[in-house]
């Protein structure tokens, strides 16, 4: 038997153009990480039925979800999706296109109000009906704006009401549909909102001190390129000396991402701390902590382009303020980066 419910469509839009025309893998994580924050963000009592690749369709069944917490739960969602957009541009180590693409992916909301019926498939339940078909219809319309709470006539008269919610300011429009006929709707864009999302602070540089010495290398490969490979640190494995496996925390290396890389006798965490990126010169901080003696040091690479096809790298070693590398493991260390540095230049130049 039907019953009646809110049907409530977020949807990811520009999703098609980011998945084709960038990396798979990190744009696959990065979509995957704004539905989880669509999801998680649900606290209007809608029940999920399923996700559809860049859209996440829920519905509440029973009366009608009031004008305003449907608003205040659209803002919510709206807010968090962007907060989460500005910090993955932040935070992006990977120069790809999904990583440097993101920001460019909006948000938009279909409500409707109809009957629904509930179908279980294995130990899934979700909900279909004409109803559910009118929500994904309404996806397309004549809205100039990507970005935009679209609810049906539908579901305003069965609040009895006027679209009259504070802080959105609604307009009425209609669109024809083949085999379903003109649908009225009301629709609030959201432009006001999204500038309202402030920046992220930005990343705090660490404080250390550094050692004397710099270990400088030219390597003969375009200065992008040899940042690239700096920044994946899941190939750590395939140009630093000694190391046996590495891992990430994420799919997706960002500041504050944790990675870690066993050698035989030591366990090296790596936290990739800031990134400054000018037009021939790159900046990248990380803190490598050996865990087993409790040390951590702070490598500050410099990448300077010195033509299309070369660059100058530079790298300065630090330790915490109050901390002093003794001698001999001051040597071990340096050795150790120096040899690193010239299996880097190896890999980068092969």
């Amino acid at each position: 038997m039907s019953e009646q419910a809110t049907i409530f469509l977020p949807d990811i839009s520009g999703y098609t153009d980011f998945v084709s025309r960038t990396e798979l893998d990190h744009s696959s994580h990065i979509i995957n990480e704004l539905l989880e924050i669509l999801v998680s963000s649900n606290t209007a009592g809608f029940t999920l039925s399923e996700i559809e690749g860049d859209a996440v369709l829920f519905y509440r069944k029973g009366e009608p979800i009031g004008i305003d917490d449907l608003t205040k739960q659209c803002i919510e969602m709206f807010e968090k999706f962007h907060a989460t957009l500005k910090l993955i541009e932040r935070d992006t180590l990977c120069q790809c296109g999904a990583c440097q693409g993101a920001s460019n992916l909006t948000l938009k909301f279909i409500v409707h109000y109809g009957a629904i019926k509930e179908i279980k498939v294995a130990n899934f339940t979700k909900a279909s009906g004409i109803d559910m078909i009118i929500a994904h219809r309404l996806l397309k319309n004549a809205i100039s704006s990507s970005e935009y709470v679209l609810a049906t006539q539908a579901y305003f008269q069965s609040l009895n009401a006027n679209a009259t919610s504070a802080g959105l300011a609604w307009l009425a429009s209609s669109h024809e549909y083949p085999s379903i006929g003109r649908m009225d709707f009301q629709y609030a864009l959201l432009d006001k909102i999204r500038k309202s999302i402030p920046e992220p602070p930005p990343s705090e540089r660490p404080s250390y001190t550094l050692d004397h010495e710099v270990i400088e290398i030219d390597i003969h490969a375009p200065m992008e390129h040899v940042y690239d490979s700096l920044v994946n640190l899941n190939a750590r494995i395939l140009w630093v000396p000694g190391v046996r496996s590495a891992s990430g925390e994420k799919p997706v290396d960002r500041l504050g991402t944790k990675h870690r890389c066993v050698f035989d006798d030591a366990t090296v965490e790596i936290i990739p701390r800031t990134s400054e990126r000018l037009e021939d010169e790159i900046h990248y901080i990380e803190a490598n902590t050996i865990v087993e003696a409790g040390l951590r040091t702070f490598l500050e690479f410099t990448l300077r382009r010195l033509s299309e096809k070369r660059t100058h790298m530079e790298l300065k070693v630090g330790v915490e303020e109050g901390q002093i590398l003794p001698p001999q493991m001051r040597q071990t260390i340096f050795t150790g980066f120096r040899r690193a540095c010239e299996s880097f230049k190896t890999f980068c130049e092969g």
